[in-house]
């Protein structure tokens, strides 16, 4: 009978974790779909699952110029002037205020994340100070610094988020105005060996963005990585919160069109009643469209963590959650010609005959922020 080393049975119990999960996540949708409504609620349920609290919450580290000008990205319009750090004894402030637990925390810089000199440091700061809650990284998966990759799998980071974005070599090339897709491909590799070489149970997912005509490509991609990662996902594309930027055009002009249509009907931003951002100034902002050194479409900010607390950040949101359940959101600049509010599926009702007054939408069966 043949034995298998510790480590060649933990790689097999990873690889039969991640299908299981794939069985069940499928599983999960053939079940609901026999009802619309009743996945609809489930959805909601899931979404706001903390109720009137938030359960995800993203900090920016820092701002610098990327070292790629992705056509998606406001880099490709005009990249900050000069490098700024988030200030880890602020960071540390913030940290005391979260909740213990049932709070998502994504990292990520306004450049490549991996080359933020603040990256482990703050990892370790989360984990010190809330080492309950997850912590999730962003990386464009162009560096592969395998002692920085290494620290944060020791210091306890729970999901490393790999942004593949196009799934062959020449989209990745016009996309991302760099040739890239092999060093990158490479990288992935790496990454993944490390996780397993040091038996972490750090998870390792990546996502292709969902242009018309990508699909085959995508399912190659999806049929070799899936076994290897946590989760192969094909993601809607918005607008980073502006047609203003003339992002949309700029990529259809290259021949990706979002395979996403904007609904006509306009429902409430799920994303106000579910999550905020802390940038790298201390300034807390209302969504992902808030921009950081770019002055072309600000996003106001709800104040300064210097000077509120978290919580206290949160209730001041509910001003723009009250306006877009009131239909309300064109009060709103940065919210008129936003499409961020489409990456949800829709999961809103209307009140009858109430116009646009207050109570207009609404949420059936689900405890939410308002």
């Amino acid at each position: 009978m043949m034995r298998l080393g510790p480590r060649k049975v933990k790689n097999i119990a990873a690889r039969v974790r991640r299908a299981a999960a794939t069985v069940l996540r499928r599983r999960a949708t053939v079940d609901d779909g026999a009802d619309p409504e009743a996945r609809r609620r489930a959805y909601a349920r899931a979404i706001f699952a903390n109720g009137a609290m938030p359960t995800d919450f993203s900090i920016g580290l820092g701002a610098a110029p990327c070292n790629h000008t992705c056509l998606f990205c406001p880099q490709s319009v005009e990249k900050p002037a000069r490098a700024a750090w988030l200030d880890l004894e602020l960071l540390r402030k913030v940290a005391h205020e979260l909740p213990h637990e049932n709070l998502r925390v994504a990292l990520s810089s306004y450049s490549e994340t991996v080359a933020a000199p603040n990256l482990v440091p703050a990892v370790r700061l989360m984990k010190e100070v809330r080492p309950k809650l997850p912590v999730i990284m962003a990386s464009n998966g162009t560096l592969f610094r395998e002692q920085v990759i290494s620290e944060l799998i020791d210091a306890g980071l729970d999901h490393y988020s790999y942004s593949f974005d196009a799934a062959n070599r020449q989209d990745y090339a016009v996309m991302m105005q760099h040739d890239d897709f092999e060093k990158v491909w490479a990288n992935l590799e790496k990454l993944v060996e490390l996780r397993n070489r040091k038996r972490s149970p750090m998870k390792i997912t990546t996502h292709i963005m969902h242009f018309k005509g990508v699909e085959a490509d995508f399912e190659k991609f999806r049929a070799y990585w899936a076994p290897k990662l946590d989760e192969v996902v094909l993601r809607r594309v918005g607008n980073w919160g502006s047609d203003d930027l003339g992002l949309m055009r700029r990529l259809a002009d290259k021949g990706f069109v979002s395979a996403h249509e904007t609904p006509a009907q306009r429902v409430p931003c799920t994303s106000i009643f579910m999550h905020m951002k802390l940038q790298y100034d201390g300034n807390y902002f209302p969504c992902v469209a808030a921009i950081p050194a770019f002055d072309r479409h600000l996003v106001p900010p709800l104040g300064n963590a210097r000077e509120m607390t978290w919580v206290e950040a949160w209730k001041r949101l509910g001003a723009m959650r009250r306006a877009h359940l009131e239909g309300r959101w064109d009060e709103y600049e940065c919210c008129k010609s936003c499409n961020i509010w489409s990456m949800w599926d829709d999961l809103w009702s209307k009140r009858p005959g109430t116009g646009n007054g207050a109570g207009r939408f609404y949420i059936k069966d689900a405890d939410y922020a308002q």
